[in-house]
């Protein structure tokens, strides 16, 4: 009789204590959501001094306004059962931010037009892209990035590398394209550029 009540207490004891140190190896919990789905762009534009969104029918210098392309993206993570059939407290490592895993799309085009004209090269309508300067990588935007080039959740800064032609009405559309097919639109509002 000792032995099976011996046999029945190390069961008891034996099966909470083994689900807890299950769950010290790996927390099964996912603290935020790892990844992200881009669903529309954003093409911002900004003084670069006071650092301040441009509004429509503003006056800004070329050498002071500043872009960014930012995606509006949705966050999404797979969320692990916990195994086992008794609750169990985890201990799991601070969250980070979301999307810290990235995303499975890639940026296919990425092309920057102005709608007035810009200069004699740049009639309205056509890509500014060459006049546009990655900020991260001091670089000219290229119309068609690298393979395997992820969207940026961060954004995307950019700044106009030269003055137009002559001051007056601008605004720049932006055509975002990704490898998967989908393909997002965004305008600056109408402001004086000079």
């Amino acid at each position: 009789m000792k032995k099976t009540l011996s046999i029945v207490a190390l069961l008891l004891i034996g099966i909470p204590a083994g689900a807890v140190l299950e769950g010290c190896t790996d927390c099964p919990l996912t603290e935020t959501e790892k990844f992200f789905d881009v669903q529309g762009i954003v093409l911002n534009a900004f003084r670069a001094t006071p650092y301040q969104p441009v509004i429509s029918g503003e006056s800004v210098a070329a050498a002071d306004i500043r872009m960014e392309v930012r995606p509006q993206a949705r966050f999404y993570s797979f969320r692990a059962r916990p195994s086992g059939w008794l609750p169990a407290a985890y201990a799991c490592e601070p969250s980070q931010l979301p999307g810290y895993s990235g995303t499975t799309e890639a940026l296919d085009s990425l092309e920057v037009r102005c709608v007035y004209a810009y200069d004699a090269a740049h009639p309205a309508g056509s890509s500014v892209n060459d006049l546009l300067v990655n900020q991260s990588s001091g670089r000219v935007l290229p119309a068609v990035p690298e393979r395997g080039t992820k969207p940026e959740l961060n954004g995307l800064p950019l700044q106009l590398a030269q003055a137009p032609a002559q001051a007056g009405p601008q605004q720049f559309a932006l055509r975002y394209r990704l490898t998967n097919g989908e393909t997002y639109t965004a305008r600056t509002p109408v402001f004086t550029l000079r």
